[in-house]
């Protein structure tokens, strides 16, 4: 049985959460706040009290950009892979209800396991 993937994106880096609060706040509700933060070039991935937001810019002048949200309550399953020996990245997949799944690469150097306990508590 294949996964229906609805997209995949990478991030190699943490960052600290006030990097990327000016981005993300006008699609963040009243009571809502950062709790990780991730990037990778001019794309960046949040986890926030009640949703996963990614963004993605595209093109070379990057004048095209697009936000992807994953309120926790429709995610009903997530996967944590830890890096490989030839495998460099570790990968994060979410399941929607509904619409299938969505996956992130991690670099090697990010701790994987530290989502794996987040998101256990949010699901």
């Amino acid at each position: 049985m294949g996964i229906d993937l609805i997209g995949k994106f990478s991030v190699t880096e943490k960052v600290h959460n006030d990097e990327s609060s000016e981005l993300f706040e006008p699609f963040m509700a009243s009571d809502e706040s950062i709790l990780l933060s991730y990037k990778h070039a001019r794309d960046k991935v949040i986890f926030t009290s009640k949703k996963i937001i990614c963004y993605d810019v595209q093109g070379i002048t990057g004048s095209k950009k697009e936000y992807r949200f994953f309120p926790y309550n429709k995610i009903s399953s997530f996967s944590v892979e830890t890096a490989g020996l030839l495998d460099g990245d570790a990968d994060f997949k979410i399941w929607i209800s509904g619409v299938g799944c969505f996956e992130i690469k991690f670099g090697r150097w990010l701790d994987i396991k530290e989502i794996g306990v987040f998101m256990s508590d949010k699901i």
